[in-house]
């Protein structure tokens, strides 16, 4: 099994969680965890470097996965979104792993389903799914959709983890970035439950 690690809060227990899951696991598969530098920001090198260092210390192995191309002009949160399918696909299948686990909530449901209804209504408005089928070849599969950010980080709080906070989040250049904050103030819960029902509606659709 791949898991993608940033190192934020999200990622960082989902790695644990399903570390914790596994001990009890009498022949556990094994686990890589993947971090995708952007090269995006000067720290994210050091980042990739901490998140390294946590998986040594919890005995899983850890690459690195370096998306060097030549950064778009415009559409730069999209073409890196694309950058990293692409490069953690490749990598778990060089792994024979035709499983990635990624740390999505469902505060990332609420921030997905703001940012697709100001486009208009659509089977988009469901959200992220929680599994999909990259290239016919590799599962990408989100277990913790349904889990609040908060909670999550109450869990790392318990255990005596820390995390890495990306600035980018803050950027209000970026459209997930304004709502996120936007949805701090309140409304969360209203659009987790839209994507729900626009979920079900999709579903019925299929």
């Amino acid at each position: 099994i791949a898991v993608a690690i940033s190192g934020g809060s999200d990622s960082t227990a989902l790695l644990l969680l399903l570390l914790t899951k596994l001990s009890s696991h009498p022949r556990p598969p094994r686990v890589l965890a993947l971090t995708v530098d952007h090269r995006l920001r000067p720290e994210s090198a050091e980042e990739s470097e901490r998140v390294g260092a946590l998986c040594r210390r919890l005995g899983v192995e850890h690459r690195t996965l370096v998306w060097g191309e030549q950064k778009p002009s415009s559409g730069v949160a999209e073409a890196a979104r694309l950058a990293r399918y692409r490069l953690l696909a490749k990598a778990a299948l060089d792994y024979s792993a035709h499983v990635v686990l990624t740390g999505h909530t469902a505060d990332d449901q609420a921030e997905t389903h703001a940012m697709r209804s100001q486009r208009g209504e659509g089977p988009g408005l469901a959200g992220i799914a929680p599994a999909t089928l990259f290239n016919g070849s590799v599962w990408f599969v989100r277990p913790l959709i349904g889990a609040r950010r908060a909670d999550l980080r109450a869990y790392l709080r318990a255990r005596g983890e820390s995390w890495i906070d990306d600035p980018s989040n803050q950027t209000p250049t970026y459209d997930r970035a304004r709502i996120r904050k936007a949805l701090l103030a309140g409304g969360a819960e209203a659009m987790i439950a839209a994507t729900f029902t626009a979920a079900a509606a999709r579903e019925a659709l299929s």
